[in-house]
């Protein structure tokens, strides 16, 4: 009988990848299919659905060849996806009716501004804070402003959903507890559609699609060479959790991406944590499993716009060297796309202070790159206010190969981080998931599976400790002149 193994699908805003992992945890293949560049126009963001359709058949057929080739039988598919992206499209063709309109697309906003004091409620409900960040107010625009939505056979979804149905062939949407919680109509303690929020966001007469768990056999998808059970579906933060091992309670994970995330497994309980989300970071039929979560809503956009706006610096591989080499104590508070926890500022400008005549462009770099260590430590206050203190973080994303950065953040948390030795670790977990769903793993078992990288240790940094009270202030001082 030849070995099997596990497919693990990331599909996100730039590209879609695929992995293919053992059963003893070896990555055996991976690809990459870069997607083209979301559509930009003021408040909107769009993208194709069927070109991102595409492109995970495409990543998908690939793995199946190669793995064929190999001898190497595949046991089932995981699918983590970008969350809060949505679509309407017809159900029983899986026609899309409109363009994904990304999770960065804030057109809704005029409309979550409208129901700002029902915002205690939402959260309440949803375990979220309102913003048009979330697809419910998408979902309004797109019932409001295009006639082709309407009409008895017409489902709104996430893109996690619409992918699912197409891939599998089924006559009906579907959506795992992870991506239905993030269209902020879903009561995260019932796990069920909310009569009260779909009334709120004035879209009762709309139809959603069936909830599942996140583990749930979903049908068959027909790859290249044969049919393949798709086992997970679940959105693509809470994929790299799994694929950083963060499983069990009062584990605690940091992931660098466009965004950035910092999460505390809570187990089997619902945790409130003010400032912050709750979030289902997995489902099964019988159990499901909780994070608490922040967001920082530029990270790597940060340092792009540091890049190609502010034209700062050329490369991102003199980012290490130029923060590194900073000599002045110039801070950043950066606010692009504005703030996410435990802040929620919708709308605030970026403010540096300290310049001098001593400063260079590696004081500028540094201050943003600290910016995010800062943005981090808020999260995890807020969290440990609640009594979540994870002893260690695992750290992923492109922006952890910054020894800098995950020194500074190691620094100003006081905790270990242990760094992924796998960069995708959303396919890796989505992959994990699949294993897991056929019992194949337990949650210790993906512990042990789990690459572990390098190790950082806390430092005393008083020159850190005080750019980041300098950094509060300096929070504080944007807001107030934002209003003058």
């Amino acid at each position: 009988m030849p070995p099997s193994c596990f497919i693990g699908i990331d599909q996100g805003s730039s590209s879609t990848k695929a992995l293919a992992l053992s059963r003893d945890g070896q990555v055996l293949f991976q690809t990459k299919k870069a997607l083209v560049p979301a559509f930009r126009d003021g408040l909107r963001v769009e993208q194709n659905p069927l070109a991102i359709l595409a492109s995970v058949q495409e990543v998908l057929d690939e793995a199946v060849l190669y793995l064929r080739s190999s001898n190497v039988a595949i046991a089932g598919i995981g699918l983590a996806c970008q969350r809060s992206s949505c679509l309407a499209w017809e159900e029983l063709t899986g026609k899309p009716l409109s363009p994904v309109l990304s999770w960065r697309d804030t057109r809704g906003a005029d409309y979550v501004q409208s129901i700002n004091a029902s915002s205690q409620r939402i959260f309440d409900i949803t375990g979220l804070p309102l913003t048009p960040y979330y697809a419910a107010s998408k979902f309004r625009w797109l019932k409001d402003h295009m006639q082709e939505t309407h009409g008895p056979k017409v489902v709104f979804g996430t893109l996690s959903s619409f992918l699912c149905q197409r891939l599998t062939n089924a006559d009906h949407a579907f959506i795992d507890h992870t991506n239905a919680a993030r269209t902020q109509l879903m009561n995260i303690h019932s796990c069920a559609w909310d009569q009260e929020l779909l009334a709120l966001f004035g879209l009762t007469d709309i139809r959603l699609p069936a909830i599942t768990p996140t583990l749930h056999n979903f049908g068959t998808i027909q790859s290249a060479a044969e049919k393949i059970p798709l086992l997970a579906c679940i959105g693509d933060q809470q994929a790299a959790m799994a694929g950083l091992g963060i499983l069990e309670k009062n584990d605690g994970g940091i992931n660098y991406g466009t965004g950035g995330f910092l999460m505390v497994n809570t187990g089997g309980s619902l945790v409130p944590a003010p400032g912050l989300m709750a979030s289902i970071h997995y489902s099964t039929d019988q159990t499901r499993h909780y994070l608490v979560e922040g967001s920082v809503n530029a990270v790597g956009d940060s340092l792009e716009w540091l890049r190609e706006q502010l034209h700062v610096f050329k490369e991102y591989a003199e980012l290490d060297d130029l923060c590194w080499q900073a000599a002045t104590d110039v801070v950043a508070f950066i606010g692009l796309n504005g703030t996410g926890s435990p802040h929620w500022e919708r709308s605030i400008t970026s403010s540096i202070h300290g310049l001098t005549t001593a400063s260079t462009a590696g004081d500028i770099v540094r201050s943003a790159v600290e910016s995010i260590a800062f943005f981090m430590k808020d999260i995890a206050t807020a969290a440990g206010k609640s009594g979540l203190e994870p002893a260690s973080f695992a750290v992923s994303g492109g922006l952890a190969s910054l020894s800098y950065l995950v020194q500074v953040q190691s620094d100003i948390l006081g905790r270990d981080l242990r760094i992924s030795a796998e960069q995708e670790v959303s396919a890796l977990g989505a992959a994990l998931l699949a294993g897991l769903s056929l019992g194949l793993w337990s949650s210790k078992d993906i512990k042990r599976l789990v690459p572990q990288g390098e190790e950082v240790q806390p430092r005393h940094n008083a020159g850190a400790e005080k750019r980041y009270e300098r950094w509060k202030e300096l929070h504080r001082m944007t807001k107030q002149l934002d209003e003058m």
